[in-house]
Formats: C-alpha cells, structure tokens, sequence
C-alpha cells in the first residue's frame, strides 16, 4: 500500500479577513450566505442491544455488522445511508439518530446536537416453537430476553411465558443448540421523510443515478425519475445533486 504526502496551506483567520479586506467584501456579507450545515449519524447502544439482529436482516444497505453472543450490532460507518429504518426496527430502542446542525448567526458559528425522534415499527410473535431436547439450559435465551418472558434454572429447567413475549426472536438468535425457533410479523418501514424532484432544475448528469444505493433512480429521457416504492429515503440524491435539484424533508414531527 502506498501511502501520499500533501503539503496543505493553513490560512489563519487573520489572514482570510485580509483577503477578504482586498477585495473589498465585508465578513458578515460572507456569513450571511452560508448555508447550515446538517450531520446525522446513526449509533447503537451495545449495552442495550439483546442480539436479536432485526436491524442487521432491516439494513438495505448491508450497513450493520450482525451481532454475536460477545458482541453487540454496530454499525458500518462507511456503508450506512442514514435511512434510519434500523432505528425503527429496533425492538428495545438501542440505535439512535443524531443530529447536529450549525450556521453562522450574528458572526458567530452556533450548533446543536439532538437526537431525532424516530417512530418504531410494531412487532409481534406469531409462532414460537422450543425443542426441549436439543435445549441444554444454559440460560442464554434468559439473559437476552427484553420482557423477562424466559425463566431458566441452569442445568434442570426452562419455562417459556409466551404472553410476555414480543416475538424479537434474540432467544432464537443466542441459543447455542438453536432449540428455539420464532417466527414473527413487523410492521412496514414509517414514511418520515418525502422526497421532491425539480425537474426543471435537472440538467441530466445522472450522479444521482449513480450514487442511489438501492437503484430508486431511473433515466427517463434526459432527465431522471424517481420510484418511490423502491426509495429509502436517505438522501445521498439530494446529497450529489450539483443543481439542487432533489429536496428531502421531514414530514413526521420530531
């Protein structure tokens, strides 16, 4: 692997106040037309995560690292698109969506972090099935279980509460024997974004088209369309587009 050298210019502020002077424009004309700048990143909580791997089996973009008995999910950076539907899925509200926002105020850069207010999918168990002798009592299913629905007495004995069971599935996912088998139902992923496209504006470059990480982006003549059945509603499009031609925003409260 060869590793590159940049030689980089740091220019102090002091400096760029000159240049600014110069060339006779005003700092505060400058800051007035900064845009915000706006940063999400999706985390997960491995001290809450019960290794269910809902989030894992969710991700369309392959961006979150299964989880293991030792090792909680965790997400990819470098793959994730923020379509946070992890966070809708998550059972036991262990990912997060933050926020971070910051714009240029009375010359002053000002910001916030927040975490976002995701709506969650509904699951529930539609059958659960335990083999009690491949099941050896270890206890695993008991530890990982987020409603306390297992009750297990190490070596002799299992009792499953099925009313208490939300149907997650980590019990099936721990067990070392796979003894137990779940089968569930999850909701549909929660619109909370729409998607806008200013056909107007777009100038067919097509990098949108290119970047879509699930191919929701189709050439239409020398324009693009966008199929918002397959759409995930990430905003890598918005993210590319050089005209501004493609506008995501929020359409549930936060």
């Amino acid at each position: 692997m060869s590793i590159r050298s940049y030689k980089v210019k740091v220019i102090t502020l002091l400096e760029a106040e000159k240049s600014l002077e110069e060339m006779g424009i005003k700092e505060k004309e400058i800051a007035n037309k900064i845009k915000p700048i706006k940063y999400e990143i999706i985390c997960i909580n491995g001290s809450k995560c019960i290794r269910c791997n809902l989030c894992y089996k969710a991700c369309p973009v392959n961006a979150i690292e299964m989880a293991k008995i030792r090792k909680p999910a965790s997400i990819i950076k470098e793959k994730c698109v923020k379509c946070e539907i992890c966070v809708q899925t998550c059972p036991v509200n262990a990912i997060y969506a933050i926020e971070g926002i910051a714009r240029v105020e009375d010359n002053h850069v000002k910001y916030k972090v927040y975490q976002l207010n995701i709506p969650h999918r509904k699951i529930r168990l539609k059958n659960y099935s335990l083999d009690k002798d491949k099941c050896i009592k270890c206890g695993l299913c008991a530890k990982y279980c987020p409603t306390n629905a297992i009750k297990v007495e190490i070596r002799k004995s299992i009792d499953v509460d099925l009313s208490l069971c939300m149907g997650c599935s980590a019990c099936q996912e721990v067990c070392p024997k796979k003894a137990i088998k779940v089968e569930n139902e999850i909701g549909e992923v929660i619109k909370t974004k729409e998607i806008e496209f200013n056909k107007d504006l777009c100038v067919g470059c097509f990098v949108c088209l290119e970047n879509c990480p699930v191919n929701a982006i189709e050439q239409d003549l020398d324009k693009i369309k966008i199929n918002k059945n397959k759409c995930i509603y990430c905003g890598k499009c918005e993210e590319v587009c050089p005209m501004d031609a493609i506008k995501l925003f929020r359409i549930h409260s936060q």
